[in-house]
């Protein structure tokens, strides 16, 4: 299942003396809640501001001198992902927010722009909710009559939608927010469509309709990265894994295509859109990526940095090849590239002093210890040889590995190994072929 993603940001700091401030009241107050912390939304990068502590839910920030009008966030949940993001157009901010559920509560007490804004949001967000669900209605109708009652009712709304649309660019005319309300400005039919596809195929023809891409202020804003992260992910979808990358391939041409000549958007956009499949371990669609556009962008707006990290997020996704270790086997030198003995391996790292080790490895043994064609190579995380000599004497068919210094033995690290037992199934050529969480997973695996 894909989960909403998290976008990827780059972190930049800078100091300069302040000026204007935005105060923020968390209700309720929750006691492990201590920072806050102000950046510059710029694009796909998030530049540091300030930062201050969180007093009885409350806090204070300055923004810089001279700092420039455009979309700030303020995080106070790093590990949560909790954070509201304001316009900053030379005025003070004053709001008040859950910090539970920041996006339905927030409540702007000072900045007539970020009243309006929020007040805009609140309103057609409800209205396109209302359209939206009355399209799905008409499709699960089977009387002519209901049909012709919610055909008339969604026009009805879908007046309402543009004259409130137009209201709110109309009202904030020569403000910041008039760029974010016109772009997120939705296209609807005339109509009631009668099947979901049809429909789908609307909302993928049209999505981009309102979009400005040379907009200077939403390119210094996350609005792009946004709606691009939405259209890639949430309108291209299957449960066929081809099928579903296919689709994906197809969402990011276009994308590619709407920003044309922009390098600095692309460049950002893509990075972005790479750190998420990095997250979904695609690494059909980031090769995809780098090969077909990323690599084809001028150097200058190239980042090798950028690639290596995301490569390093995908070093053991299913499909790649797993790193290679070696360990000592009766005076010799062994290694995983090496290994000719069987079709199939398991990687088990383990440990003696782990109970769900102790209780899963045995199984594991007993399960395997008849299948030819695979080959164990279980690596036991220890502080010394003691357990390890102990227990290996019962996997007399396995290879064993002492993995000294626990976490920070190098299999372990080069693997991201934080927590045993945990398994990798390869091929004969070591390529990651499942990353089973439990021995039922194993069991399943083979026969399926």
């Amino acid at each position: 299942m894909i989960k909403k993603l998290v976008f990827a940001l780059i972190l930049i700091s800078t100091t300069v003396q302040s000026q204007n401030f935005v105060k923020g009241t968390m209700s309720p107050v929750i006691e492990d809640l201590e920072w806050v912390i102000l950046y510059q939304l710029k694009g796909a990068k998030q530049i540091y501001i300030a930062n201050t502590a969180i007093e009885n839910g409350k806090f204070q920030l300055n923004f810089l001198e001279n700092s420039p009008k455009g979309m700030y966030r303020l995080t106070y949940d790093m590990n949560n992902g909790g954070f509201v993001d304001i316009l900053y157009n030379n005025e003070n901010i004053e709001l008040k927010f859950d910090p539970t559920f920041p996006s339905g509560t927030l409540e702007i007490i000072t900045s007539e722009e970020n009243k309006l804004y929020t007040n805009y949001h609140l309103q057609t967000d409800a209205i396109k909710q209302q359209l939206d669900s009355l399209q799905l209605s008409y499709f699960r109708l089977n009387d002519e009559t209901a049909m012709k009652f919610t055909g008339e009712y969604y026009k009805k709304t879908l007046e309402n939608y543009y004259e409130l649309q137009n209201n709110f660019e109309l009202k904030s005319k020569n403000q910041l927010a008039n760029h974010f309300i016109k772009s997120n400005k939705k296209y609807y039919s005339p109509e009631v469509f009668s099947t979901p596809q049809e429909y789908l195929n609307s909302e993928k023809l049209h999505y981009f309709d309102f979009i400005n891409f040379d907009d200077a202020v939403l390119q210094n804003s996350i609005f792009y990265t946004e709606k691009i992260v939405d259209y890639v992910f949430y309108l291209n979808r299957s449960d066929d894994i081809d099928v579903q990358n296919g689709l994906y391939k197809s969402a990011i041409n276009d994308v590619a295509k709407k920003m044309g000549d922009n390098y600095s958007l692309t460049s950002a956009t893509l990075t972005t859109l790479m750190y998420n499949f990095a997250q979904l371990e695609n690494i059909v669609i980031i090769d995809y990526i780098i090969e077909n556009l990323y690599k084809k962008l001028p150097v200058s707006y190239q980042n090798a940095k950028d690639v290596e990290a995301i490569q390093e997020m995908v070093k053991l996704a299913i499909g790649k090849k797993a790193p290679d270790f070696t360990w000592k086997e009766n005076n010799t030198t062994k290694s995983l590239y090496e290994a000719n003995e069987a079709s199939t391996y398991i990687l088990v790292f383990w440990s003696t002093t782990c109970s769900h080790c102790l209780n899963e490895v045995p199984q594991l043994y007993d399960y395997i210890k008849e299948n030819k064609n695979v080959k164990v190579i279980a690596i036991a995380l220890e502080n010394d040889e003691l357990g390890f000599k102990h227990y290996t004497e019962n996997f007399i068919n396995w290879t064993n590995v002492l993995g000294l210094n626990k976490w920070q033995n190098k299999i372990a690290k080069e693997y991201k190994i934080v927590s045993t037992p945990s398994y990798f199934i390869l091929d004969s050529n070591k390529k990651i072929l499942s990353k089973p969480e439990y021995f039922e997973d194993i069991k399943a695996y083979f026969e399926k």
